[in-house]
């Protein structure tokens, strides 16, 4: 008689690159993770066992369904030996950035996935990766249950005042034109963990979290659930981004195609492809890059840097307003947990909410830590953000849920 299953593995379908994870449900203990990045010119492929120190390659192949073959393929074959047998898998588990109207996850069914696919025009650089990874996944263990997790589930608890758009009230309830969030493994993690740092109950905690990365958004979290955030119904919404504008006039969509003749499609790649760090700086998206040119005297890597760290700062501001307050700014993400000089930047001028950054520790921090000054009146946290803590909770909940 074969053992009852034991293991989750997570999959996180990013727009160039997959981020694999199998967990221990029980004790959430991380058994073997992947990392396939073919953004650049090659293909970086890192896996690492549990307990053994994880290696590096270049692979000649791309894309996500080839990535999943290979971390399953590893699994079983790479020493220490983290899957000897696939019957030990309880689930996959796959994070979906938009999930329209799904408030929760769910277990994957042919009209669930029906209903992701409907949605991959919002989420053109997320939702059709998340697709493939998907059926991969299907094909190389047939029979284990697939489980989507939603980014946008965590935004559901906005108000209507907050997710209802100023537009003609069909487009609302005909088309479902509302806003959805994103980022919400990222926000939920970094609000669970922020009260465990501060040794406080989340119901007590008014919380901004920054998540800054390829992608960025941020959130007003108050007891421990999500009251607004920057992005809508799409992730092009809020802040800048690394190659996403974030908001801009509305207005811009019509004048450069009524007078310049673009096309829907060329004005979609341009806000989604071309725009932001990238489309500012002139030199690239990767904020490194920006930071170290800025740092040289490139004109346009200053621009963009400014302009990046005004609207981090402007959507800091408006988030704590609507609060009331605020009693903590988390910082997460690629730029937010290790970019200290653009954490220093924004929380220039944040005295005035009661946050006051302490240069120093700013400077030397590793996250989980507070960067605040001791006499600050709220605390400035650097979190290391684990979207598939998040992923293996709701997969958890899923089975549970099923019996």
């Amino acid at each position: 008689m074969r053992p009852p299953p034991t293991t989750i593995l997570l999959l996180n379908a990013g727009s160039s690159s997959l981020k694999a994870t199998l967990m221990d449900p029980v004790n959430g203990a991380v058994l073997a993770s992947a990392l396939a990045d073919w953004a650049g010119a090659a293909t970086r492929y890192q896996y690492a066992g549990s307990g053994a120190s994880g290696r590096a390659e270049e692979v000649l192949w791309t894309g996500h369904a080839k990535a999943v073959r290979r971390f399953v393929f590893d699994l079983s074959h790479t020493e220490p030996i983290a899957l000897p047998d696939r019957s030990s898998l309880a689930a996959v588990g796959h994070r979906v950035v938009h999930g329209g109207p799904f408030t929760s996850s769910v277990r994957i069914t042919p009209e669930v996935r029906s209903r992701i696919t409907a949605l991959a025009d919002l989420a053109p650089l997320h939702n059709p990766p998340s697709l493939e990874a998907l059926a991969a996944a299907e094909a190389e263990l047939p029979g284990v249950p697939q489980v989507a997790v939603f980014d946008t589930a965590f935004h559901a608890t906005l108000s209507p005042e907050a997710r209802t758009y100023p537009v003609p009230e069909s487009w609302t309830r005909d088309w479902g034109i509302r806003r959805f969030g994103f980022h919400g493994l990222s926000h939920a993690y970094c609000a669970r963990r922020a009260a465990e740092l501060l040794d406080r109950p989340a119901d007590d905690l008014r919380l901004v979290i920054c998540h800054l990365g390829h992608g960025c958004s941020a959130s007003a979290v108050r007891g421990g659930q999500c009251v607004d955030t920057t992005m809508g119904f799409t992730p092009l919404e809020g802040l800048m981004m690394a190659t996403r504008s974030g908001s801009i006039d509305p207005g811009i969509v019509l004048h450069v195609q009524q007078r310049h003749g673009l096309s829907a499609e060329q004005v979609e790649t341009a806000l989604n492809r071309a725009s932001g760090l990238l489309g500012v700086s002139g030199i690239s998206a990767d904020m490194r890059e920006v930071l170290a040119a800025a740092s040289s005297g490139h004109e346009g890597a200053r621009l963009a840097l400014a302009i990046y760290t005004h609207r981090v700062r402007q959507a800091i501001g408006a988030l704590a307003v609507t609060m009331g307050g605020v009693d903590a700014l988390v910082f997460t993400a690629g730029i937010g947990e290790h970019a200290a000089e653009v954490r220093k930047t924004i929380c220039t001028g944040l005295d005035c909410l009661g946050l006051e950054l302490n240069s120093k520790a700013n400077a030397a921090c590793r996250p989980d830590g507070d960067v605040a000054a001791l006499a600050s009146h709220g605390r400035i946290l650097v979190i290391a953000t684990r979207e598939d803590v998040t992923m293996l909770r709701e997969v958890v909940q899923v089975l549970r849920s099923a019996g």
